[in-house]
């Protein structure tokens, strides 16, 4: 039996859809070097912890890590893919990128049931388009913020289907995926709350969600899981549970980490490079949805304008702000702007026959052309600042070695700073039977050792201690033989 002709026209939207997502969120995803924090934070947690055997507890360069508090969810899908790809950067990317890649699929598959496709391919590609969900910690590197937004954009979409529908299976799914959320970040599963108590009381719909079986089979579900995980921690790692009490959620009331921000960092963010090109739109979206019948669509779009107040107004009353927090409200700031844009193109072209829907077809590829170049220009270039490039020239060094297949073993890495990176490519070249050592001093170095260097300060310390000869540089990293020790 053959597929029936509107399903042929439905593959071909999602073949689209799947190329336009690959060409920004995979293609090149391992053709840049591991960055310091917290990428380079998970890349070893992750190794250390196949090694170790120890899946509930991180270790950080053979010791015990509660630097790193959050959840080992996102370390288990590394682990997944590096026992399928080896452990390199690709590997421990893609679950941020596939994250990256269902938040666009599931947000162009509900906007396509309930407003057609037309607003599904403008919600998509906002989203697919937005700096703030393709960029540093987000889609394309090896953190968690990406799979904490597929997670909770599965447990909104679940919350605003019960909104509309009453069906208890929604109520499943949204403590099943809010249990994922946070067994990835934490409390950061929860910053959407006040808005669904909001949303449930302005609906009417409170006691119809919380009373009932389902409801307390999802919330005994979400404490088991998640305390278990937790406790299992605790034992391997004593003091783990103080670390998440006192210091995670603290994050709220302290600028941990020295991330104090404006209060207006986030709108700044977004007006100036997170969301620049469609804020606009978001803000037209935004007095329009009180303008429409008070229908699905109305339910929809409000619902969505309330998780995005909400979820924007407590990261901004938060002392700790970092840029990357704002990841999870994108694909709703995406509907709504897609819908305004959507609005105004009907006005313009119409939408009453086939012509006019290729016309609006039309105007979708225009509108989102640019920033879609754009995009998949920076997502290909992976440009990153001179101060950047000189904090981690020496991994720079190391993955371009790498990637021409050079021989760095025996090389002695003089470092100052952040050594996750070193780590990472330590580790890496371990399962290549090559060995690197990192330094912090040079007092275990003898003529004939190869020394990789690139902080100004250190290079002053070696050519003051040891006759060099420079065998190779790469940007600001310099690669030296030491030929002889120097007279004090």
């Amino acid at each position: 039996m053959g597929v029936k002709k509107s399903n042929y026209s439905i593959i071909v939207h999602y073949l689209i859809l799947l190329w336009v997502i690959y060409l920004v969120v995979f293609l090149k995803l391992g053709s840049f070097h591991m960055r310091w924090w917290d990428e380079s934070m998970f890349a070893v947690n992750t190794y250390e912890m196949i090694e170790s055997g120890d899946y509930f507890s991180f270790s950080y360069n053979g010791k015990p890590d509660l630097y790193n508090t959050k959840p080992p969810l996102t370390n288990w899908l590394q682990i997944l893919f590096v026992k399928i790809f080896g452990y390199n950067e690709l590997s421990l990317r893609l679950p941020s990128a596939l994250a990256a890649c269902f938040s666009i699929i599931f947000i162009f598959k509900f906007t396509a049931k309930y407003f057609g496709y037309i607003l599904a391919w403008l919600s998509a590609l906002v989203l697919l388009t937005s700096t703030g969900f393709i960029g540093y910690h987000t889609a394309r590197t090896a953190d968690s913020d990406s799979l904490l937004t597929f997670f909770l954009l599965i447990t909104n979409l679940s919350f605003i289907g019960f909104i509309l529908n009453d069906k208890k299976s929604n109520v499943l799914i949204f403590f099943i995926f809010i249990t994922l959320a946070f067994n990835t970040k934490l409390y950061a599963a929860f910053l959407f709350i006040p808005a669904y108590i909001f949303i449930l009381i302005y609906f009417k719909k409170f006691k119809k969600f919380v009373v009932n079986k389902i409801f307390l089979f999802g919330l005994l579900f979400f404490l088991i899981s998640s305390v278990s995980i937790i406790y299992l921690r605790e034992i391997e790692s004593p003091g783990y549970l103080s670390k998440i009490f006192f210091n995670d959620a603290g994050r709220l009331f302290n600028a941990l980490e020295v991330h104090s921000r404006s209060s207006f960092y986030y709108l700044d963010n977004l007006f100036s490079s997170h969301f620049s090109f469609w804020i606009i739109f978001f803000i037209l979206g935004s007095i329009l949805i009180f303008h429409i019948n008070k229908n699905t669509k109305y339910t929809i779009l409000f619902s969505t304008f309330v998780l995005v107040v909400s979820y924007l107004l407590i990261i901004t009353l938060s002392l700790t702000k970092l840029q990357w927090y704002d990841m999870p409200i994108f694909p709703y700031l995406a509907l709504v702007s897609g819908f305004s844009i959507h609005f105004f193109i009907k006005k313009v072209l119409g939408s009453k026959n086939k012509s006019d829907q290729i016309k609006q077809y039309s105007m979708v590829i225009l509108v989102s052309i640019y920033p879609f170049l754009i995009m998949f220009g920076k997502s290909q270039a992976n440009t990153i600042g001179l101060g950047e490039r000189l904090q981690e020239a020496d991994e720079l060094y190391l993955f371009n070695a790498i990637k021409k297949d050079e021989n760095l073993n025996g090389i002695k890495v003089l470092f100052h700073g952040w050594n996750g990176g070193l780590l990472f490519y330590k580790y890496k070249l371990l399962a290549n039977d090559q060995e690197i050592e990192l330094h912090t001093n040079i007092k275990d170095f003898h003529i004939n050792d190869k020394i990789l260097v690139s902080n100004d300060s250190l290079k002053i310390v070696l050519e003051d201690s040891f006759s060099l000869e420079k065998l190779s540089e790469y940007h600001a990293s310099k690669l030296y033989r030491i030929k002889d020790i120097k007279e004090k």
